[in-house]
């Protein structure tokens, strides 16, 4: 039997997902923005031009970037920073923004001491952030 000290504070891990809903925007803001100079693109959608799909480097940095459907993933490698996302959505769905929480704590943007509860127990966290959506 559980005790009720013993139950996840829901409400607590609801205000932490909501406060990284801003670094997702300036993130995604960021990765637009780095793609379009990288590659000089009118717009960062040209990213999913045929030339630049599948999987590459952004020259003059350590980032990389795959394209995927609609979208782009952004990274420094495939669990540390960055950002998942689809052009035609301004915000994350629940399981992006998972993988997004977990990428920003492994890259140190975000405390593993504040968020490490959420990503180191997956129904918890899955809990959190689809109380969001």
């Amino acid at each position: 039997m559980m005790h009720a000290a013993n139950l996840p504070d829901t409400d607590e891990d609801i205000r932490l997902i909501q406060e990284v809903i801003p670094l997702w925007h300036a993130e995604m803001a960021w990765a637009k923005e780095l793609l379009k100079r990288a590659f000089k693109l009118e717009d960062a959608q040209d990213i999913m031009r045929r030339e630049f799909r599948g999987l590459q480097q952004i020259p003059g940095t350590t980032w990389f970037f795959r394209t995927h459907g609609i979208g782009v993933d952004v990274f420094r490698t495939w669990n540390v920073g960055g950002i998942d996302f689809d052009f035609d959505k301004v915000d994350p769905d629940p399981w992006r923004l998972r993988i997004f929480l977990e990428k920003q704590v492994n890259a140190g943007s975000l405390s593993f001491e504040k968020y490490g509860k959420l990503i180191d127990d997956e129904e918890r966290l899955k809990t959190a952030v689809n109380a969001m959506f």
